[in-house]
């Protein structure tokens, strides 16, 4: 890292450089912006959530729908027990959703911190637990996770542009999330 001879609007840029050596020829190496996270990643997290006796007290996982591959979609319900139903509807719900843009590995990352926040111990995450219903989808495009893409679905479309489809068949993961 070094400064260049480059200025910008009176400022001095700097460049980082790096070399990689690679010990092998023929040897394909991938570079990435961020550390990845795929979708076995989430199922295996998903799978020590619930079979945690003490988190899976206040944590439901159920599948929310299936995507066009058919891949499962997870939402997660994260609440204290009511201990009546009007306790438990006096409660607000928070959606929080990640990954609809499958590149953005660092939205898993930081959906399970979140996570890992909201089901700790804590006395702030167990006052809302108290407080709130949360709906957690920690990744709302696995199909574009698990065959590499940036910002779309298998329909080439990105996620964010149709919120406001009523094509169930073409954007189940959308459809099943607004009518949650």
């Amino acid at each position: 890292y070094y400064r260049n001879n480059i200025e910008q609007d009176g400022k001095a840029l700097y460049s980082l450089t790096w070399t990689l050596e690679f010990p092998y020829d023929g040897d394909t190496c991938y570079l990435a912006h961020c550390y990845p996270y795929t979708y076995s990643n989430l199922q295996h997290y998903l799978r020590e959530v619930i079979s945690d006796p003490v988190r899976a007290a206040y944590c439901k996982l159920r599948v929310l729908c299936r995507s066009l591959a058919g891949n499962a979609v997870y939402v997660l319900t994260v609440t204290a027990p009511s201990t009546s139903l009007a306790e438990r509807n006096a409660k607000r719900a928070v959606v929080v959703t990640a990954r609809v843009h499958p590149g953005e590995t660092n939205g898993s990352w930081m959906m399970q911190g979140f996570l890992e926040f909201l089901l700790s111990d804590l006395p702030d995450a167990r006052l809302l637990r108290e407080i709130f219903i949360f709906k957690v989808i920690p990744m709302l495009n696995p199909d574009g996770v698990v065959v590499g893409n940036y910002r779309c679905s298998l329909t080439g479309r990105d996620l964010n542009r149709n919120y406001r489809s009523l094509l169930r068949d073409s954007f189940p993961c959308i459809w099943y999330t607004r009518n949650m």
